[in-house]
């Protein structure tokens, strides 16, 4: 009887441990639709769809611009002219299940108030579940050699 009861106790861990990945990659798979969307955005210049997926007081700091709220980084939007955005794959940390961090590289081509961007940054997004909704509170960008 011992050798049943552990193994229905590692079979159940095994359960449970499968259930909580499953339940953690539909939050990513949200979580990533919601940066994909925010990427978009900016690339459209759609002022709306960032304003309504960024924190009112969003950091964003690069090596070419720092934005310490959400309508400075809007009011210098038109400057901003990217024509190549290519992104690694993410890694998502979540400290808590409503919070998450999430780590990237990227390969940039464009000019922000004329001139030349960091071609090869790493990223670092911040976003927060409010209202059930994820919102991005923060993101910077490194340069890498």
């Amino acid at each position: 009887m011992p050798t049943r009861s552990l193994m229905f106790a590692i079979l159940s861990c095994c359960l449970f441990s499968h259930s909580a990945i499953a339940e953690e990659s539909e939050a990513d798979a949200e979580l990533l639709k919601a940066v994909k969307t925010l990427d978009e955005a900016f690339s459209k210049r759609d002022k709306e769809t960032i304003r309504s997926m960024t924190d009112p007081m969003h950091i964003s700091i690069s090596p070419s611009y720092q934005f310490f709220t959400q309508e400075d980084q809007l009011k210098a939007l038109p400057e901003l002219k990217l024509t190549l955005f290519k992104a690694s794959p993410k890694t998502i940390v979540h400290p808590t299940p409503r919070t998450a961090l999430i780590r990237y590289e990227a390969n940039i081509e464009g000019t922000f108030e004329g001139k030349t961007l960091s071609k090869h940054v790493q990223i670092l997004e911040s976003w927060v579940k409010k209202k059930g909704k994820w919102i991005e509170v923060s993101y910077q960008e490194t340069p890498l050699p």
